[in-house]
């Protein structure tokens, strides 16, 4: 990547550990205040949300960052965005409308546990559909550092406020509560941040060749939303009436692990996209085979050792984070961590493929991706519960993931001997961190919360200093050496 799509990458990287921090603390703490079944009504109802989010995020906010990254603040792109942010808005209505009438029609069958949730759901919804055009447009003019913000002090309103009203014993209702009103404050923040693009400024409100560009993106980038929340939606519409909430609630522990890949690379896409349609606008098609190699490159040296810390030590992973009795997610946890990496890997390359205007191809393979889920999930959580939801999102990830390889071929000629050449130069800068991981995740024992600490810690620093290790230069500056290390790291990371 570039010096500066690094930064920006490496700030929304960091606003993601902070929010994922702040998600995660706050997922442990309403473990505790929470019972299993309580645990998965809301696990369901984060899933409705994730799910409505990102359908109000996967279309028009893309086409909205694509056309201010290409051209900037014009005329004619201020008038797209006014059409882009009415069109999202009034997909957020008609998903709000939906969802109430699917609930209180008996179409969705959830339970009267939800009577309260629903309505609060659908108006967040709507709050976000206003608020996801305007950060797309706000990723298209650069504002990443306001992205970042807008992205912290949404988790950090949602966990105080949410926190207090359970505390106070509003239970889950009062959890999506604090989503309502945490969304609405940063949707001023977003406003704030696109004044000075005037976007408001001019007239006409639609433009029939922003419903054009939006489909396919819309289809592409809904693809990994999709596959990434049907699995515990799935879980809990289809397993046994008496036992939906409590397996949905030992699964959502297990998914809020796992996804973390794709989070990562979902903060990450939100960079690349805007760089990539940039330089592709301006003919430079070499460039953006260059963010296609970072982007892989990234995969493999951030996300994968993430996501192998849960597939061999799950049980580690699991006591470190939640109460004794969510051990038996093992099996799960595993299955479902590798489902993630794979479909992390798929979030990254549909962001650059569509970027470059490549938009059809990436629809159909998030299409036949979502299918399999689909099919997995009707066939087996009658018959294995927990493991079979985790099962869906690994033939969702694999699946796509397999098919981008003939797009990944396409862009780039690579011989034999090349191939042998950078086989081997891969083994030794990637074997051998992955090897410390490796190692000291199979070997060292859990010992209680404070050896899975310890352990997962150790993993960790040991892999640092292997991936540092095979990529440090030779030289190194004798003034402020650590920060020179430290910065060098980081572009290693981001796929330098």
């Amino acid at each position: 990547m570039t010096g500066r799509a690094t930064r920006h990458s490496a700030i929304l990287i960091a606003a993601f550990a902070v929010t994922s921090l702040l998600n995660y603390v706050f997922g442990v703490a309403l473990s505790w205040f929470l019972s299993p079944s309580q645990f998965g009504v809301l696990g369901v109802a984060q899933s409705l949300l994730l799910l409505a989010a990102l359908v109000v995020g996967s279309g028009f906010p893309w086409a909205a960052a694509q056309d201010l990254a290409r051209a900037g603040p014009t005329t004619s792109t201020r008038h797209r965005f006014r059409a882009a942010w009415t069109g999202n808005f009034g997909l957020g209505l008609l998903l709000a409308g939906c969802l109430w009438a699917a609930y209180d029609s008996g179409l969705l069958e959830l339970g009267p546990a939800y009577r309260q949730i629903i309505p609060l759901i659908a108006l967040t919804t709507v709050l976000l559909a206003a608020r996801a055009a305007i950060n797309g447009a706000a990723r298209g003019s650069y504002k990443f550092a306001g992205v970042a913000v807008n992205m912290v002090s949404d988790a950090t309103l949602k966990v105080g406020i949410g926190l207090v009203l359970v505390i106070a014993g509003a239970g889950v209702a009062g959890v999506i509560a604090g989503f309502v009103l945490a969304t609405t404050a940063t949707l001023f923040h977003s406003l704030w941040m696109v004044k000075p693009e005037r976007l408001w400024s001019g007239t006409g409100w639609f433009d029939p060749q922003v419903l054009r560009v939006t489909f396919p993106l819309f289809l592409g980038m809904i693809g990994p939303a999709l596959m990434l929340n049907l699995d515990i939606l799935g879980l809990k519409i289809l397993a046994p009436a008496s036992q939906g909430d409590q397996m949905a609630g030992l699964y959502q522990a297990v998914v809020i692990l796992a996804r973390t890949p794709v989070f990562v690379a979902q903060s990450l896409t939100l960079v690349l996209f805007s760089y990539v349609a940039k330089i592709t606008a301006s003919g430079n098609h070499g460039g953006a085979a260059t963010y296609l190699k970072s982007a892989i490159k990234v995969w493999s040296r951030l996300l994968l050792p993430g996501a192998l810390i849960l597939i061999l030590a799950p049980r580690a992973a699991l006591h470190l984070f939640y109460p004794e009795q969510y051990q038996a997610s093992i099996l799960a946890l595993r299955i479902a961590a590798a489902g993630g990496l794979l479909l992390a890997l798929m979030t990254l390359l549909i962001g650059v493929f569509q970027a470059e205007g490549d938009r059809g191809r990436p629809a159909v393979i998030a299409s036949v991706a979502t299918g399999a889920q689909i099919v997995v999930l009707l066939t087996l959580v009658p018959r294995l519960g927990v493991n079979a939801a985790a099962l869906s999102l690994l033939a969702a990830g694999g699946i796509g993931a397999i098919g981008m390889i003939p797009m990944i071929a396409s862009r780039f000629q690579v011989n034999l001997s090349n191939f042998l050449q950078s086989s081997a130069r891969y083994f030794y800068r990637g074997g051998i961190p992955v090897l410390a991981l490796t190692i000291v995740l199979l070997t060292l024992p859990d010992g209680g919360r404070l050896g899975a600490f310890l352990k997962l810690s150790l993993a960790g620093m040991l892999y640092a200093i292997a991936l540092l290790g095979t990529h440090l230069t030779p030289s190194i500056p004798r003034d402020r050496p650590v920060k020179h290390i430290l910065s060098q790291f980081v572009n290693v990371l981001m796929g330098g």
